[in-house]
């Protein structure tokens, strides 16, 4: 398993969290999804070692985001 983090803008209410969560669960290996919008940070649990995916369905959902180096 692998943990990515990634650091999302623009989440700030509870609607964001379903919407970020429904985005990002249908993706290959995805096995959780953790969203804090006070910290404006996503981590994912997946068998696969990819990000460019989940970073790309997060900016068409309107949430820009990219991956949390701090975090790796």
């Amino acid at each position: 398993m692998t943990e990515i983090h990634l650091s999302v803008q623009d989440m700030e209410s509870q609607a964001c969290i379903k919407v970020v969560t429904q985005a990002l669960q249908d993706f290959q290996g995805v096995k959780s999804i953790h969203v804090d919008i006070q910290s404006g940070r996503v981590e994912v649990t997946r068998t696969v070692n990819k990000s460019d995916d989940l970073i790309h369905a997060l900016d068409i959902a309107g949430f820009p985001s990219s991956l949390d180096l701090d975090e790796q």
